[in-house]
């Protein structure tokens, strides 16, 4: 990525990226800077957090991908809604207020790290 060098996240960013979980732009980049980095919204985290599970995980991950949760804003026809139900079915992301998933609302950073410490111990490395 051309532009993470002197971000202050660019070792979680690196890190995530390495694993495959967040990707950059076609054009290389990742912009953490201007809001629009990939992983930024709640959708796109529990895309990265599905992509998380193809790795070496545990075996409970099979009963993750076929978690069926309710959401208040996010019905089963959602794109989104396989990846931010597995998410939620495996403790990477929470819901949130009423049941919510707010596939919308921006990550914020310690939501973005604690996801990636879950992750982590769900992959034995913590």
């Amino acid at each position: 990525m051309t532009d993470v060098r002197n971000n202050w996240a660019a070792p979680w960013i690196m890190a995530v990226a390495r694993a495959g979980i967040m990707e950059p732009f076609p054009n290389h980049a990742f912009q953490p800077r201007d809001g629009r980095a990939p992983g930024r919204s709640r959708a796109s985290g529990g895309a990265g957090c599905s992509r998380a599970r193809r790795s070496p995980i545990p075996a409970a991950a099979k009963a993750w991908e076929s978690a069926r949760l309710t959401f208040s804003d996010l019905s089963p026809g959602h794109l989104a809604y396989p990846a931010a139900s597995a998410a939620v079915a495996a403790g990477v992301l929470t819901a949130g207020p009423g049941n919510s998933f707010q596939p919308s609302r921006p990550v914020t950073g310690a939501e973005a790290i604690e996801a990636v410490t879950r992750i982590e111990a769900l992959a034995g490395r913590r």
